[in-house]
C-alpha cells in the first residue's frame, strides 16, 4: 500500500455546497491526504431542470476523465443526485470510484434497523431511496426518504443556523430506533449541533463515511 502522505483523492463537485463538509471531513480523519478538486456547478441546475440522462452521464464520465489524467488514486463523487452516471463511471475507469452515499449505506445496512435518508434537495430524493433499497435487497430494512423543504435554499443564503435547525427538527421526528442518514454532503453542517442535541439516534453523514471508507483501501 501506498504511504498515506501520496495518496491522491479527486473530488468531484455537482454542488458548491458539497465543497466545504467533505474538506472538513478529510482534515478531521484523513489530513495527509491530497486532494484534487472538479467542480461543474450547472449540473446540480441541469438535473433539477430535467436534463436527459444520457447528457448527465456524459458530463459526470468527463469529469472523471479529467482526474483520471491527474493519475489520482480515488474518485469520490460528492453531489447524490446522479447515482447511475457515476455507475457508468465506475465501469469505465479501473480505479476505485465511490459515490457520496455508498458507504454511510453500507454503515446504515450493518446497523440492521429501519433507515431514514433526509436530503434538502428534492432531485436527490427518489434516487437515494432506490439506491439504498438495491443495496438492501433481501434484507429486513424498511427505508424512508424526507424532502427537508427550504433548507437548500437557506444554505444558499447563508442561513447556515436556520438550515442546520430544520435538519435538525426534522431529525427529531423520527424514532430514535431508527437510522438516520444525512443524504447530502452538505448537509453535514449540521452534525456538531446534531450530536449536541440529540444523543438518541445513530445519525450517519455520508462525507465522514465516505472518507472512513477510502482511508480504509489505502492505509493499513
Amino acid at each position: 500500500m501506498k504511504h498515506q502522505n501520496k495518496i491522491r483523492i479527486g473530488l468531484i463537485h455537482a454542488l458548491e455546497e458539497s465543497e466545504e463538509p467533505i474538506r472538513q471531513s478529510f482534515q478531521k480523519l484523513w489530513p495527509n491526504v491530497i486532494l484534487n478538486e472538479y467542480s461543474d456547478f450547472q449540473l446540480s441546475i441541469d438535473r433539477a431542470n430535467g436534463l436527459d440522462e444520457s447528457r448527465i452521464r456524459s458530463r459526470i464520465i468527463d469529469l472523471g476523465q479529467l482526474a483520471v489524467n491527474d493519475h489520482v488514486d480515488a474518485i469520490l463523487y460528492t453531489c447524490s443526485a446522479f447515482g447511475d452516471a457515476i455507475d457508468s463511471a465506475k465501469i469505465k475507469f479501473n480505479l476505485p470510484i465511490l459515490r457520496p452515499n455508498e458507504s454511510a449505506f453500507r454503515m446504515a445496512i450493518n446497523a440492521e434497523s429501519d433507515t431514514n435518508i433526509l436530503v434538502t434537495f428534492e432531485p436527490s430524493l427518489e434516487l437515494l431511496v432506490n439506491e439504498f433499497q438495491a443495496m438492501s435487497e433481501g434484507l429486513d430494512i424498511n427505508i424512508k426518504g424526507h424532502l427537508i423543504k427550504n433548507a437548500l435554499e437557506l444554505l444558499k443564503e447563508d442561513q447556515v443556523q436556520a438550515h442546520n435547525q430544520k435538519i435538525i427538527d426534522a431529525v427529531m421526528m423520527i424514532p430514535s430506533d431508527e437510522t438516520v442518514i444525512l443524504g447530502q454532503f452538505s448537509m453535514a453542517r449540521a452534525v456538531e449541533q446534531i450530536n449536541k442535541d440529540i444523543s438518541d439516534h445513530l445519525v450517519l453523514n455520508t462525507p465522514d463515511a465516505a472518507v472512513t471508507e477510502l482511508k480504509e483501501l489505502f492505509v493499513s
